[in-house]
């Protein structure tokens, strides 16, 4: 039999982000108040960037607005301090209201502890090591439940301490040292390391996915809102946008002629972030610029917003729309005395097709899908089709994995 081999050249395009690409996209998605973080980190480490004495946050002092007007949020939610602060207040034992207090505003945005006891100890040198675990563990009793862990091994542990069965006992086996081979869907591994049936080990993976690995997220994270990133006014009847920070006082040393690498090192760095908060002010200008033009009844006129996609938006500045997804993260304006976060300027119509929209379609589907025969990417791919949403198998794969939803393979039961 004669074989015939085909020898073709197959040209096609393929992106590739540079590092300079890269971290110009992370500094633009976060918030005003992470970026003034990441600017004093490197201030502090890096002898080439420099940052002007006199810099002062723009218009909120130039307009001399009472600084009252921070709080003065479109929609005024609880945070999850304030949910703490209240229940500490309450609790009726044995306890150091004021290292509580500390603690309790410590926690991140997800309600997690980065703080070590010692490094607890350093603001509170009055009590001991086991003071400060004591009061930690009375506040991991409060709600949310799994509130104060240290990891995410321990917030599952304390959701799931306040269970009872068998089942919760094998699933808190299963938190304490066994998430990996959870997460790679080990079964029958997991059986015969905990000495129990595969049907009780997967009862045990669906009480666990059951819990929130983020009991904090529900509550309002309103201190990234208070530094506002854009000032807007009207004057003359039109609408004006400027930016509350354009260069955040910083300025890049002379590069000496040396041949040493650390140096070039540093000032590459310096030459770098400056370069990104400028390409980030360029772009949340662009998109601000859109968003008061589509919105302009609401900036002019005082009436509702209209139903708005980030797509519309991302067609308006001629940018893809997850550059718009990231600007308005975390981003707020003062208008009329209020901060209001960017994000409000997108409510959903019938006919949003916006990457939440999609995200939440495709959670949907996989909430709803057979376990014992999950939803491949090409196969939600082709359903979303039946919807009119062309997605496709890639993107699906993207959007699956930033909401940590596992492949179809790992989703596979097996009992």
């Amino acid at each position: 039999m004669q074989q015939n081999i085909d020898s073709r050249q197959i040209l096609y395009q393929k992106q590739q982000l540079s590092y300079h690409q890269r971290f110009e996209l992370d500094v633009l998605e976060i918030s005003n108040m992470d970026l003034n973080e990441m600017i004093q980190k490197e201030l502090e480490s890096n002898p080439f960037l420099e940052q002007d004495m006199c810099f002062e946050t723009g218009h909120i002092r130039k307009e001399e607005t009472n600084f009252e007007l921070l709080l003065n949020y479109v929609v005024k939610e609880k945070t999850l301090s304030e949910e703490l602060h209240e229940q500490v207040r309450w609790y009726d034992k044995d306890l150091h209201i004021d290292l509580a207090i500390f603690i309790t505003d410590m926690l991140d945005s997800n309600g997690y502890l980065n703080y070590t006891n010692k490094e607890l100890l350093k603001y509170f040198p009055q009590y001991d090591t086991q003071e400060v675990e004591k009061t930690i563990k009375i506040i991991q009793t409060m709600e949310p439940a799994g509130v104060a862990a240290r990891s995410l091994s321990e917030c599952l542990i304390i959701q799931l301490s306040k269970m009872e069965g068998t089942i919760a006992e094998i699933a808190k086996q299963i938190a304490d040292g066994y998430l990996e081979e959870v997460a790679l869907n080990h079964i029958d591994l997991l059986a015969k390391q905990i000495n129990t049936t595969t049907a009780n080990i997967q009862k045990a993976i669906d009480l666990i996915k059951s819990l929130d690995p983020k009991p904090g997220s529900k509550y309002s994270n309103t201190a990234s809102y208070l530094y506002p990133d854009l000032f807007c006014f009207i004057e003359d009847s039109k609408i004006h946008l400027e930016l509350m920070n354009e260069t955040y006082g910083l300025h890049v040393n002379k590069l000496p002629k040396t041949d040493y690498e650390e140096c070039r090192s540093w000032y590459r760095n310096a030459t770098n972030l400056v370069s990104a908060i400028k390409k980030r002010n360029q772009t949340l200008l662009k998109v601000g610029n859109a968003i008061c033009e589509f919105q302009k009844d609401y900036f002019l006129y005082s009436t509702g917003l209209k139903p708005c996609s980030m797509k519309q938006i991302a067609d308006i500045c001629n940018v893809h729309e997850s550059t718009v997804s990231r600007c308005v993260a975390d981003k707020s304006m003062i208008f009329n005395n209020q901060v209001i976060p960017l994000k409000y300027f997108f409510p959903r119509g019938l006919a949003d097709d916006s990457v939440i929209e999609i995200q939440e379609l495709i959670h949907d589907l996989v909430r709803k899908e057979d376990p014992y025969h999950p939803l491949s990417d090409e196969k939600i791919s082709q359903m979303l089709a039946e919807l009119d949403y062309q997605i496709s198998r890639r993107t699906i794969a993207k959007y699956r994995e930033k909401m940590n939803i596992p492949s179809s393979s790992k989703r596979k039961r097996k009992d």
